[in-house]
């Protein structure tokens, strides 16, 4: 079973809600992997979800910064974007 964080929220090209996603392979396995860069691709890091809640309750994702998402529902992890968060807690960014 894939573990979302559903309380974020984040919308795909296709305007679907998206919500992060616990990585379930590699170097990042069990953690969400985001960036605070918004122009590539090769700075993401893991954290787990203190750490990512604390990020964005700090503003980090206010201006920028990404986190590997999937449409809610989703059965797999195939085709996850990184997405800019949206909505927190029910609360549209940015966070104060």
């Amino acid at each position: 079973m894939i573990e979302l964080l559903e309380d974020v929220i984040g919308i795909n090209s296709d305007g679907l809600v998206c919500h992060p996603y616990k990585i379930t392979r590699g170097d990042k396995r069990g953690f969400f992997s985001y960036t605070l860069e918004t122009d590539n691709n090769l700075d993401f890091k893991g954290a787990n979800e203190v750490e990512l809640r604390a990020l964005i309750e700090a503003g980090a994702f206010n201006e920028r910064g990404r986190v590997r998402m999937i449409p809610a529902g989703s059965v797999k992890v195939e085709g996850g974007n990184a997405l800019s968060v949206k909505r927190y807690n029910g609360i549209a960014l940015p966070v104060r």
